[in-house]
């Protein structure tokens, strides 16, 4: 049986394969253009009488600035200024180029949601499409994994004002292992509110074919519920804040019942793998072993239990041990269970840690919420954007920020016609590539 992969995989491995790279597409602009026009979209709350600058230039200044290199308001005006005679080439720019207190006050004060979306649905429909092209709908896994967390911009936050305390941005973001990128978000005010905030995102999804992850504070009843109500999977993790059900799930993995998983097919998996100085050795294992569950009932979906049990051996002797439970609908498949646990973490490492370190989204001292929104929304869509050519350009998401801002004017479109599916319908046929 061939290796399953996820999308993103496919299509770096299309693109690794067939050499694609931004020096060998077909170079074009309609990717711009699009997104140009879903920015002229975006309603403009403004007064007429107070416009000098069109709100799809502004949008689109701030769009071409964060992929740019650009993380703050003053960057962005810097930024454009430079790239001014550029920029009249997709915008109007009938008064020349902002002042970062434009961008500041204009982003304050719009939605971006809907271009976040149809944004987002573009780049969906560009991955589907090439590997639709390169034939290899059959390699991608049968459920992708969903994974959905919290994040706090720290720097958005103030002790004192005077207003009193202003509390840090908080954003609650639904990432897609499967297409690498961030799917939906809601921002919330506190912490607690995360679990009504997780319900409300996902009862709006289509979850058909996908698992859904979460950490203890989402492993809730009505989660559970809304997930398979979207006709989706979940695995979620069980700790001390569900109280009597981590220790009987705990205690029920103790003893005897390792070995027998072990011995049993399709409930247990080993890794080995080198990690922080050391060696990690992780065990999983999975039961629809249930009955005993005394509120098995109110768990919408529940088939299994599910735990892992990690050991890092480090060079030096130590060795720490961890333990994680899990409340799953999925049957006893220790594959599918490991992909899910391990895969969770790709919206703390592949999204959140690259806002901060690729974005400096931690350090945004925007105190108006709207905007310090609207520019995490905007460098979550350069994100996706930078994940889906990463693999072409063999350096990290920041280097590449940094390389395209060298010569942005000759390489922005080299990058974005590699998310063209034209352009990549050609250079697969120029080099021979198997086209179905």
């Amino acid at each position: 049986m061939a290796k399953k992969s996820t999308r993103l995989e496919e299509l770096h491995n299309t693109f690794r394969e067939n050499g694609i790279s931004p020096e060998t597409v077909m170079q074009n602009d309609s990717l711009i253009r699009e997104i140009k026009k879903h920015a002229d979209e975006v309603r403009d709350y403004r007064h007429p009488s107070y416009v000098q600058h069109l709100l799809g230039d502004i949008i689109m200044i701030v769009f071409f600035a964060v992929l740019g290199n650009a993380d703050e308001w003053a960057e962005i005006e810097a930024f454009a200024k430079v790239k001014e005679k550029w920029l009249r080439k997709y915008l109007d720019l009938p008064n020349g180029v902002p002042t970062d207190d434009t961008y500041r006050v204009v982003f304050s004060n719009i939605c971006t949601d809907h271009f976040f979306q149809v944004t987002t649905g573009i780049l969906l429909r560009t991955i589907d499409g090439i590997i639709g092209l390169a034939g290899k709908q059959d390699n991608i896994y049968e459920k992708s994994v969903v994974s959905i967390d919290g994040k706090v911009s720290c720097g958005s936050g103030r002790k004192e004002t005077v207003e009193g305390k202003v509390r840090a941005l908080q954003t609650l973001n639904v990432y897609s292992d499967d297409y690498g990128m961030c799917l939906a978000q809601k921002f919330i005010k506190e912490k607690t509110n995360e679990i009504p905030a997780a319900q409300e995102l996902l009862g709006v999804m289509d979850l058909k074919g996908t698992i859904v992850t979460a950490d203890a504070m989402n492993c809730q009843k009505g989660t559970a519920e809304v997930i398979i109500e979207g006709k989706g999977d979940y695995v979620l993790a069980l700790k001390g804040n569900q109280g009597l059900l981590y220790e009987e799930v705990r205690a029920y993995f103790d003893g005897d019942c390792r070995e027998t998983l072990k011995g049993k097919s399709g409930c247990y998996k080993k890794t080995v793998e080198a990690e922080h100085g050391g060696v990690a050795v992780r065990e999983y294992y999975i039961t629809e072993d249930t009955d005993w569950f005394s509120e098995k009932k109110k768990w919408k979906g529940l088939k299994s239990f599910g735990m892992v049990h990690k050991k890092l051996k480090r060079r030096d002797g130590t060795q720490e041990e961890e333990l994680r439970c899990y409340i799953c609908s999925i049957e006893e498949n220790a594959e599918e269970f490991e992909r899910a646990a391990r895969r969770h973490w790709g919206v703390e490492n592949k999204l959140h840690w690259q806002l901060d370190f690729t974005f400096r989204d931690d350090k945004n001292t925007s105190m108006a919420k709207t905007g310090a929104k609207n520019l995490q929304i905007m460098k979550k869509i350069v994100l996706s954007i930078l994940s889906l050519v990463k693999s072409s350009y063999k350096l990290s998401m920041k280097k590449i920020r940094y390389v395209l801002s060298l010569d942005y004017e000759n390489e922005i479109e080299k990058m974005l016609s590699m998310l063209d599916v034209d352009s990549i319908k050609e250079a697969l046929e120029s080099k021979g590539g198997n086209l179905p």
